[in-house]
């Protein structure tokens, strides 16, 4: 019988272009903004990303919102989500980029709808 300790599973980098379709962003901004991205790793002329680093700094996977869905889950107009955005949970600045985490602004539907 072996015991040997398995390791972690081993999941594979992300991609810049993966990352810029989580960030909602374009493969461009992810490359040049990539020294400020937590988990950055170049490896030749290749941009990859850790993947647990990633999904710690942005709580998940998903892809992000934009605020256009947001000011559509809130039934407000787009022109108060950008200019409240730091009042709505889960905000996340990506240089001239406005996104949102899912994960928060689900959790914000959920507590205004049981306090409804």
């Amino acid at each position: 019988m072996n015991t040997a300790i398995q390791p972690f599973p081993l999941q594979p980098l992300l991609t810049d272009s993966d990352l810029a379709d989580i960030l909602v962003a374009t493969t461009d901004w992810v490359r040049s903004h990539a020294n400020e991205i937590p988990g950055f790793k170049k490896l030749g002329s290749y941009f990859r990303f850790c993947r647990q680093e990633i999904e710690q700094w942005l709580g998940s996977l998903d892809r992000l919102f934009e605020a256009e869905q947001v000011s559509s889950l809130l039934r407000v107009p787009q022109s108060w989500v950008y200019a409240n955005a730091d009042q709505v949970p889960g905000v996340l600045r990506l240089g001239r980029y406005i996104r949102f985490r899912p994960t928060a602004v689900q959790h914000l539907l959920c507590d205004m709808a049981v306090v409804l």
